[in-house]
């Protein structure tokens, strides 16, 4: 992977912000306070920028993990983290001309951010994360350097479907391309004839929810192809 030094640094700057977070999270917070702060974390991490319209941080928190939207319609809101809730992160700091793109779901219990899935108590938590590490699980084991975005999308989307969830994203695609500039990306999409390994690396983030939950939840990494054609995660 070329600049893989600053491509792992700048994915490190997403991943300690929200180990960060976890720990911090607490009932009444706001989408707009977890946002500024994450934010902060960033580029306190050495963030130079954030690459996606400008937007360091998606923050959705209970229903509106539900919701899809693209940098330029994400307004974030003043909706409060409750006792049990559900909170999307959706980071993208960027180092020089790499970036970072890193999602994750802190599911809060009994007032305070579950640290370890395993320990995770309700049982539609426990499935939604279960489903997630399933989908990034079936990546890291079938997806090949001639694997193609369209086949990427068309069979994670049936697994999604098998696990009884269905596919929130706005666009229905799971993912796209890591690029220097954000209006260059292709898309794990269907049509999309491209080999994955034509590229520096992409991300896969599905972005789920079971049906009558309530809730989403998201998971995302950038993955690339080491020399050995074998898949690895950023």
């Amino acid at each position: 992977m070329k600049n893989f030094q600053e491509y792992t640094a700048a994915q490190n700057m997403a991943r300690q912000a929200i180990d960060r977070l976890k720990q911090e999270i607490r009932p009444g917070m706001t989408e707009r306070e977890i946002k500024k702060l994450a934010e902060i974390y960033l580029i306190e991490n050495g963030s130079t920028s954030f690459w996606y319209h400008g937007i360091g941080a998606l923050i959705h928190v209970g229903e509106r993990s539900l919701v899809s939207q693209g940098g330029r319609e994400y307004r974030v809101s003043d909706t409060a983290v409750k006792e049990n809730d559900v909170i999307t992160l959706d980071l993208a700091p960027t180092l020089n001309t790499c970036w970072g793109d890193f999602a994750r779901t802190i599911f809060v219990e009994d007032g305070l951010p579950v640290q370890n899935y395993a320990d995770l108590k309700q049982p539609d938590h426990q499935r939604g994360i279960e489903a997630e590490l399933k989908l990034h699980h079936y990546l890291m084991e079938t997806v090949t350097p001639d694997t193609t975005f369209e086949e990427l999308f068309a069979n994670a989307n049936a697994l999604i479907i098998a696990l009884g969830f269905e596919n929130l994203d706005y666009a229905n695609n799971l993912g796209h391309s890591v690029e220097i500039l954000q209006q260059d990306r292709v898309y794990i999409e269907k049509g999309n004839a491209h080999k994955l390994s034509e590229y520096v690396g992409f991300t896969f983030e599905p972005h789920i929810s079971c049906p009558g939950t309530g809730f989403g939840v998201k998971r995302e990494n950038i993955y690339y192809f080491g020399d050995d054609g074998k898949l690895c995660e950023l």
